[in-house]
């Protein structure tokens, strides 16, 4: 490769540029092409205004301020990005018109070893060989300078949020103009109402889960996500919607749709809940522990609490942890219960279970009677049986609420035990 003479490189790339744009022009000025310079995620940071012919690939990147997916997977599929991201150089890239790329002069910005970003030139067959390769590489040095310099702020920046962030989540301001106040000297635009979801993951939350998250919602369209944090196993998110919500389906479903995106590329394992909408940062601790909340009920009964995300759809589930704690200190145990466990002691028989498999399925029939592995017939005979021990009849509202409350509360890890063995195949049918 021939290299860059001083009166060739001429005096425009020694002065300083402040901005990635300003780089770009001087690049396509120098080479009479069309440049794109990106950083590591492959958003765009500054690009060439000069007008020239344009391929499909580059005027996706520039409307969305971003290499499209497709590209990058097309040129990964065909080695291109593991060969420029292995060279120190610039190298030239045949066309992938697959993927609407036209042939390019390509170099990755690195530190050391640390990718900072990319520039691409258009070639259109006028880039005299040596010369655009060392225009490109010095460029490169330029903004691997200006990518680094632009990281350390960055960094501070996202080190000064995030605590702005956990002192929302921890009640640390006293008032709401103190917090809008922070705010504005950290130039943060509050949305006028917001929410707050924990995904909550078997494993460690890593770098990269972060990212695909933030990618993800990124591309769904619609959503700002304006905070997000870790902590262990757990991501905390503050999110808003561009456009205003009325009711839970479209958060509910905006919630369950990045579950599922976030489970499928995560291997599954993950949970989540989510707090109403507020609109006052003040009460961002309180909608943090609603989130919480939800998960707390979710690894109390996984089971019963499997549909669970949003706060606002807990119900009488939003009290089980305190009739839990509040039954602990109590002596006794439920007197509604005891006659029925009395009679599986002796007789070793499975009437608490049936009571529990019975009104978890909304008392029907056919699915508890499968359930249980026996015919209806045995199942109705249980109940009777069951109606006679207590002197109640399931059918009683107040009777049934409280037998259910009590079971669990009370019997927790037994009524657990019992529904793990919910979908795992069906058995013969007792006649």
């Amino acid at each position: 490769m021939g290299t860059l003479t001083e009166a060739e490189a001429g005096p425009t790339f020694d002065r300083f540029f402040d901005s990635m744009e300003s780089l770009a022009d001087t690049i396509s000025e120098s080479l009479q092409s069309q440049v794109t310079i990106e950083d590591s995620n492959h958003h765009v940071i500054g690009y060439s205004s000069h007008q020239f012919e344009s391929d499909p690939a580059r005027i996706s990147t520039i409307i969305g301020k971003q290499v499209p997916n497709t590209v990058i997977i097309g040129l990964r599929k065909k080695g291109i990005m593991h060969q420029l991201e292995h060279t120190a150089h610039p190298i030239r890239i045949p066309a992938v018109m697959e993927v609407g790329l036209g042939p390019r002069l390509a170099m990755c910005i690195k530190h050391q070893q640390e990718i900072l970003g990319y520039i691409w030139v258009v070639d259109r067959g006028n880039l005299a060989d040596g010369y655009a390769e060392g225009i490109v590489e010095k460029a490169a040095g330029i903004a691997g300078r200006y990518l680094l310099k632009q990281r350390g702020w960055k960094n501070r920046q996202d080190k000064a949020l995030e605590d702005f962030f956990w002192k929302l989540l921890t009640s640390h301001y006293d008032n709401e103009p103190r917090i809008r106040q922070e705010a504005e000297s950290w130039s943060i635009l509050l949305p006028e109402s917001y929410y707050i979801g924990v995904i909550e993951s078997e494993q460690t939350i890593d770098e990269s889960f972060a990212l695909r998250l933030r990618q993800t919602i990124d591309a769904y369209g619609g959503q700002r996500l304006l905070f997000m944090t870790a902590e262990h196993n757990r991501l905390i998110l503050l999110f808003s919607f561009v456009f205003q919500v009325d009711g839970a389906g479209i958060l509910s479903s905006f919630m369950n749709r990045l579950l599922a995106d976030m489970s499928r590329s995560a291997g599954g394992g993950l949970a989540a809940g989510c707090s109403p909408g507020y609109k006052e940062y003040i009460s961002a601790a309180t909608a943090y522990r609603e989130a919480l909340s939800v998960l707390e009920i979710k690894k109390l009964l996984p089971y019963h609490a499997r549909s669970l995300m949003l706060y606002d759809e807990l119900g009488f589930w939003a009290f089980i942890p305190d009739i839990i704690e509040r039954k602990r200190s109590r002596t006794r145990s439920s007197a509604l219960l005891e006659p029925v466990k009395a009679h599986d002691r002796e007789h070793k028989s499975d009437f608490l279970k049936t009571i529990a498999v019975y009104l978890t399925l909304d008392g029907n029939l056919k699915e508890a009677a499968a359930f249980l592995h026996i015919h209806t017939n045995t199942l109705m005979y249980r109940l009777n049986r069951i109606a006679e021990l207590t002197g109640r009849s399931l059918k009683e509202t107040d009777y049934r609420t409280s037998v259910y409350l009590d079971l669990l509360t009370e019997e927790t890890a037994q009524v657990n035990g019992w529904f793990q063995e919910r979908g795992s195949g069906s058995a013969a049918i007792s006649p």
